[in-house]
């Protein structure tokens, strides 16, 4: 089973989180998987057999999960939405991939002993991204020092502060971390992710069935 979290919080901005939910679902979405057809009893050679089990193995879909974590079961985003969480931000640990949305509340949490010691993520086993501000957080928790980043320009200053190297790019990436400036860097961050965790082909495929006409639907869909 491939996990991702989003993490989200009150204040969250709206298009942080489901920006990242749609585009890090599509690998299900678009790739429910199908179980090969069973041949007939006694029909089959050992060979043709193991062909079968071969084409049964699960499509990128099929054992996929994407989870919202909280602090709380349920968060209000900047617009005013009530989110119900999947459960709390420490089993974001136990996740293969983790993404930290944004909004004004990163400015606090990223000082936040508590709120930090209970977000454990570890870029040595998982990969960890950050949307906009939510970069702070990542900072905040001592991954970013002596490292290039990037985040929402509002929160440079913030940035900097924890030891982080800014950058002005939309996308900064490294091993196993990845940051993104503004909203629709997003769509690029999640096409690194699902390159990392099933292949390009893939990645590509989801990411572009999102972009506008001219950029990517007409690929497949033309």
């Amino acid at each position: 089973m491939t996990s991702i979290a989003i993490i989200a919080f009150d204040g969250v901005t709206d298009i942080d989180v489901f920006l990242h939910w749609d585009f890090l679902n599509r690998p299900l979405t678009m790739f429910p998987g199908e179980q090969a057809e069973s041949a007939p009893e006694g029909d089959a050679s050992n060979g043709d057999a193991e062909e079968a089990d071969e084409e049964a193995e699960p499509k990128p879909g099929r054992d996929w999960s994407v989870s919202i974590l909280g602090t709380m079961p349920q968060h209000t985003t900047m617009a005013g939405l009530e989110l119900p969480m999947h459960g709390t931000i420490e089993s974001a640990r136990d996740m293969d991939a983790v993404v930290v949305a944004s909004g004004p509340l990163t400015r606090e949490l990223m000082n936040d002993a508590e709120f930090l010691s209970r977000l454990l993520l570890d870029p040595d086993d998982q990969y960890v991204c950050s949307q906009c501000s939510g970069a702070l957080i990542l900072g905040g928790a001592g991954l970013l020092g002596g490292l290039e980043a990037t985040t929402y320009p509002t929160a440079r200053e913030e940035l900097e502060n924890t030891g982080a190297i800014f950058v002005d790019k939309p996308l900064v990436t490294h091993e196993r971390m990845a940051m993104a400036a503004g909203c629709l860097a997003g769509a690029e961050l999640d096409r690194w992710l699902l390159t990392k965790l099933i292949d390009k082909e893939t990645a590509d495929k989801c990411i572009d069935s999102g972009l506008g006409w001219g950029n990517g639907i007409e690929k497949d869909y033309a």
